[in-house]
């Protein structure tokens, strides 16, 4: 009898193990990437670096988060599973990547310290891959605005006038 039931236990285990997860399609925001990093800036407006005051927060910890800042990030997670339709509904944007295939690399939002840092403010990211960014985007209501950046050095400078949710895409490898 302990034969048997440990026989029995020994297939009840092997066929627990071999239960897979069903995961749903992969989608487009890939928010295990890393986000960037906030390179030192110094600007015409602060004498000192402040880049310690700029605060950048990953899509997978945005529960630490103000609720609304939270609600903005899902809301730009949701209009990113289809990069496409994005690229499709700004003209800017469509322009600007001239027909070449885009993923968004990663997704996070940006706040300040308001007593530290005024905006419009000067901010220099350190990219993840630079040699594929193709564009940052602001999301508001899942609306994307196409920002205005420049590389310098392999960093990502842009004017930083309102805080909340940004997208990096990247390039699609081979285009």
């Amino acid at each position: 009898m302990k034969k048997v039931l440990a026989c029995l236990l020994a297939l009840a285990i092997v066929a627990s193990l071999g239960v897979t997860a069903f995961a749903a399609e992969v989608p487009s925001v890939q928010p295990e990437k890393p986000v960037p990093v906030v390179v030192p800036t110094k600007t015409d407006k602060a004498e000192e670096d402040v880049s310690a005051w700029i605060i950048i927060t990953d899509y997978e910890d945005k529960e630490k988060l103000p609720k609304a800042a939270e609600e903005q990030l899902d809301q730009a997670y949701e209009a990113l599973q289809d990069v496409a339709a994005v690229v499709d509904g700004n003209e800017d944007l469509k322009k600007l990547l001239d027909g070449k295939e885009v993923d968004c690399e990663s997704l996070f939002d940006i706040s300040i310290v308001e007593d530290k840092v005024e905006l419009p403010v000067e901010v220099k990211l350190e990219l993840v891959n630079p040699d594929h960014f193709a564009a940052l985007l602001h999301f508001v209501d899942g609306e994307a605005t196409l920002i205005e950046t420049e590389l310098k050095d392999e960093n990502l400078v842009l004017t930083l006038e309102e805080t909340g949710a940004y997208a990096i895409l990247s390039f699609v490898e081979g285009e």
